[in-house]
């Protein structure tokens, strides 16, 4: 599941075509709604690019926040048609920073991201009561710091 939603931002990030493109940069500024590629738009757009606002894809994703270059850059949230949500920062269309994504099964991480992945600090809770405090490496936990199961005490 982790991967489909790795593969699914991947997807995200790119899925404005050149035309796609053509079409944002003829826009004058302001606020405009438009479905492109089966994106639904409700956006404010400067000097042909997108700023800040919301898209809605063909399979129930939504994303809301901050555009740079037409692409999801800085805080923003990713809510997918499963339920899983990210909320934190983006980057070039992808998670990076702080941010902390919450699982459909109740599953919580908070903490750095890098490239759509989990990448430094960060805490994990699981919906079993576990939790983990560690660094991650390309989405990888490396080095736990502290485990407890709060099920136990």
């Amino acid at each position: 599941m982790k991967r489909i939603i790795f593969i699914n931002i991947f997807l995200l990030a790119f899925s404005l075509t050149t035309f796609a493109q053509k079409e944002i940069s003829s826009l004058s500024d302001g606020w405009h709604k438009f479905d492109i590629d089966g994106i639904m738009f409700d956006v404010q757009t400067v000097n042909g690019y997108i700023l800040r606002g919301n898209a809605i894809y063909p399979d129930g994703t939504r994303y809301s926040g901050s555009w740079s270059s037409n692409q999801f850059s800085g805080p923003g949230t990713l809510t997918w048609a499963n339920g899983d949500r990210y909320e934190g920062k983006f980057s070039n269309g992808e998670r990076s920073g702080y941010g902390t994504m919450y699982w459909e099964n109740g599953d919580k991480y908070g903490g750095r991201w890098r490239g759509g992945l989990r990448s430094g600090k960060g805490k994990m809770w699981y919906a079993d009561g576990k939790f983990v405090k560690g660094i991650w490496e390309k989405g990888k936990l490396v080095t736990t710091k502290k485990s407890e199961d709060k099920n136990t005490k």
